[in-house]
């Protein structure tokens, strides 16, 4: 899970330098994960995507990129929204993609920030 993260925030996140993510690997790996409830998506036992859900938080969402624009996402977000009434999520202004994706399956702005990590503004979304 952690090279699916690790590959879809480089592609994804093109306004954040590759490096900032790949010093965040550890951290994903034996600390955001393991505290997780996480599902994956496994196609011919390989992990295509996941999704991690920490109370009412969407707290990750990551397709391989090469998997990307199958319906993967939206199964795992189906899946989500399947067990949680509500969910609200941080997505990255500039990730337009992302907000669009998001939208699309009944997701609204309710708020904005700045990710504290990367100093990028983003949005508060919720579902619900």
């Amino acid at each position: 899970m952690a090279s699916v993260w690790l590959e879809a925030s480089c592609e994804a996140h093109d306004f954040v330098p590759d490096s900032f993510w790949h010093s965040q690997r550890s951290a994903m790996q034996e600390a955001y994960l393991p505290a997780a409830e996480n599902y994956v998506y496994e196609q011919d036992g390989d992990i295509k995507g996941f999704v991690s859900l920490h109370e009412t938080a969407l707290a990750a969402l990551f397709v391989m990129p090469m998997s990307q624009s199958r319906g993967i996402g939206r199964a795992l977000l189906d899946h989500a929204k399947s067990l949680r009434p509500m969910l609200e999520l941080h997505v990255y202004r500039k990730n337009a993609r992302a907000v669009r994706f998001y939208e699309t399956n009944g997701f609204v702005i309710v708020g904005e920030s700045e990710d504290t990590h990367t100093g990028e503004p983003e949005w508060l979304m919720r579902f619900g």
